[in-house]
Order: C-alpha cells, then sequence, then structure tokens
C-alpha cells in the first residue's frame, strides 16, 4: 500500500545494511574450487501502536567457472497495522490521525546478479522486481570495477535504472509513473593490514509521480476567526535530485580481538532535506565460534521546503504534510550476535530500537508537529556455505 511506501523504503533499506557483505570482502578467487553459500532470513519490525512488518528472506551466492559469480534472492514483506493518513489541527495542535481500517498488504520481490572478473576488472549486471497492490517496481543496474595498487586500492562506478508504477486502493483509475535514474562513484583504500576506508558519491535523478495519494492536510481556521475548515490532498514536486555521500571505516585491534567499525552519511536533493547519518560500532571476538557487535547509530534531517503540517494562506501549490518530510532527529542502539561453526554454518541474531524525536534533530529545532516514533527490530539469518 503507497500509505506504507516510504515506511517500506526504510525497511528495505535496513534490510540491505543488515545483508550487506562487510567492506572487506573476500575477493573472488581466481582458479579456486567452485564455491557459494545458501541463506535464509527474517526481519521483523514493529512501530509502537502502528506498523509491524515481517520480511523473510531466502538468497543464494555461489562462483563457477574460476571467474564467475551468480547471486539471487526472493523475499515478502507482510505488512500489517494502521498508518496515519490525516494531519488534522481540529485540537488546535496540528497531530497525525489513524484513519480508515487497518492496513493488510503483501509485497514480493526479487533480485538476480552475476558477476565476471577479467583480471583486474570486475562487471556486474543486475535485475530487480518487486510488486504489491498498489506500486510496482522494475530496475536494473550495472557496475564495474577496477583493482589497482596490488589490490590495495579498488575503483568501482555503477548505473541504475528503476522504472515504478503508483496506484491507489482508494482511486483504481491512478496509474502513474515514476522514473529514477542513478549513478555511483567509490573508491576501497586498504590503509594497512588491519584498516581499510570506503567511501562513494551516489548522485539520483527521479522524475514522475511523488505525491502520496494516502495522505490529507485538514486544517481549521482559528477560533473565533471567519473561514471554513480546508482540505488539501499531498502534492509534490514532479522530480527529485539527490546526492548521497557513504564513508565506512574499519580498524581491527588485535590485541583486544575486537573490530571498530564507523560510518558517515550526508545527504540532500532539491527539496531542501539535508540529512546527516553517524554510526559506530565494536566487533568483539568471544572465541573462535562467538561474537558480538554493540552500535549506535544517530539520524538527522532538515524538512522539505514544502512542508507544512497546516495549509497556508496563500494555499501553495506543492504542499505535504507528511512528517517523513518534517524536521528530526533519531536514535537507533543495536546488538548483533554471531555464531560461526566448523561446518560452515553462520548464524546471527540482531534486536535494534528506533527513536524519532523533533528534540534529537542536530540543534534541537525539529517540527513542532513531529509525532515521537518509536520501534524495535529483529533480524536473524542462517547461512550455510557450500
Amino acid at each position: 500500500m503507497a500509505a506504507t511506501k516510504q515506511d517500506g523504503g526504510a525497511l528495505a533499506a535496513l534490510m540491505k545494511a543488515a545483508l550487506a557483505l562487510p567492506v572487506l570482502a573476500v575477493p573472488m578467487r581466481s582458479g579456486a574450487a567452485e564455491t557459494g553459500e545458501i541463506g535464509f532470513s527474517v526481519l521483523g519490525y514493529k512501530e509502537r501502536d502502528l506498523m509491524k512488518i515481517t520480511e523473510p528472506v531466502l538468497w543464494t551466492r555461489f562462483s563457477f567457472a574460476e571467474t564467475w559469480e551468480f547471486r539471487a534472492s526472493i523475499l515478502m514483506d507482510i505488512i500489517t497495522g494502521a498508518s496515519p493518513r490525516v494531519v488534522s489541527n481540529q485540537g488546535g495542535t496540528p497531530v497525525q490521525t489513524i484513519t480508515g481500517a487497518s492496513i493488510t498488504d503483501r509485497r514480493k520481490g526479487a533480485d538476480a546478479k552475476l558477476t565476471k572478473r577479467l583480471g583486474d576488472f570486475t562487471f556486474s549486471a543486475s535485475r530487480t522486481i518487486s510488486d504489491e497492490v498498489d506500486y510496482d517496481s522494475r530496475a536494473f543496474g550495472l557496475e564495474a570495477t577496477w583493482d589497482l595498487n596490488q589490490k590495495l586500492t579498488t575503483l568501482t562506478a555503477g548505473y541504475g535504472k528503476a522504472n515504478d508504477r503508483v496506484g491507489s486502493r482508494d482511486n483504481p483509475q491512478l496509474h502513474e509513473r515514476r522514473d529514477t535514474k542513478e549513478y555511483l562513484i567509490g573508491v576501497t583504500q586498504v590503509l594497512s593490514p588491519l584498516a581499510i576506508v570506503q567511501s562513494s558519491l551516489q548522485f539520483s535523478r527521479g522524475d514522475g509521480y511523488y505525491n502520496d495519494p494516502y495522505k490529507i492536510t485538514f486544517t481549521f481556521p482559528p477560533p473565533g476567526s471567519e473561514g471554513i475548515p480546508q482540505l488539501a490532498a499531498d502534492v509534490r514536486p514532479g522530480s527529485r535530485d539527490s546526492l548521497a555521500w557513504l564513508t565506512r571505516y574499519r580498524q581491527h585491534v588485535p590485541a583486544s580481538k575486537g573490530t571498530l567499525q564507523a560510518e558517515y552519511r550526508f545527504f540532500r536533493d532539491d527539496w531542501g532535506i539535508r540529512a546527516h547519518t553517524l554510526e559506530a560500532a565494536w566487533e568483539q571476538e568471544i572465541n573462535e565460534a562467538w561474537s558480538v557487535r554493540p552500535a549506535l547509530r544517530y539520524y538527522t534531517q532538515s524538512a522539505a521546503d514544502f512542508y507544512s503540517p497546516v495549509i497556508p494562506t496563500p494555499r501553495p501549490a506543492v504542499l505535504s504534510s507528511d512528517q517523513r518530510l518534517s524536521a528530526f532527529g533519531g536514535l537507533s542502539p543495536s546488538v548483533r550476535g554471531i555464531w560461526r561453526h566448523d561446518s560452515g554454518v553462520l548464524v546471527e541474531g540482531t534486536v535494534g530500537y528506533y527513536y524519532n524525536a523533533k528534540d534529537l534533530r542536530l540543534g534541537g529545532d525539529g517540527s513542532s508537529a513531529f509525532n515521537t516514533l518509536r520501534a524495535w527490530y529483529v533480524f536473524g539469518s542462517i547461512i550455510k556455505e557450500f
């Protein structure tokens, strides 16, 4: 359901991060025996009094013919709960209001990626599909890497394109499109046998339908004044340009058998949003089989230029009261446990918590109408090498 599409996007990002390979990934070994793995994961996400999402994922990865690698996954989002649809100031202060019946939805997705290594160069092509009742997406990607300096430096370039189709359960006549192109450049540098840094820039250009057909702004005039309540649908610009810069650093400390993991991401777009994400984690080896990884993530963003929890006068042509476009900040602590067995089985479990609030925005000047979000998530996976 499109009312939860941006929530689903955040969940997809969370799952992608949970499944991502370490920055210091083991390269494909030329001439090595055919190897691979198969895995199953489940991600559970529960907002306080709102959405509940369960996402099982099955994936596989294997190399063959010495220089080829294939990856594929299938997943399903199972979404239940309630979603805020109206922002109203009827009580004097703008608040989100849950209206309508509870949401029940299913999203099915699959992706595949084929990689070929030619000496110091690697070329990949990928395909992704995603279907739900009122939102379908088709995307493909191309990526190339070049190993330099005896494989201590790796340059990366990528291109992707997505073609999405937006509908609405409330309006069967709605069939809009959104097309997005993405470009990526990056570098990975081995600093020492114990340290590595990775940095990338990603530019995205989107055109098409960005409105949320389920969101409404309902504004009452001040008490004692003339006028009637106004109702406005969610209307956003017909394009969006964004730039994201991500830097990761890993430093292993042999004396303590631990690894420092730090990440910083800066995001900006032409809607006026500026966002910063900082995460610090420490992966501690307990013994040959067990390790634990506590982490803390901080997020802060400014509001979109057209965000407003009430309808201004004069009424603008572009307006959204969706609080995901407002100014706020958030903290997310988590802890991950990992168990490895000599047979090639790896079991992993993560528990995390989201706390988003207006007062957590950097500088403390978040949007006054932001309703605090509290949510738990759990992630578990089992992987078998073969």
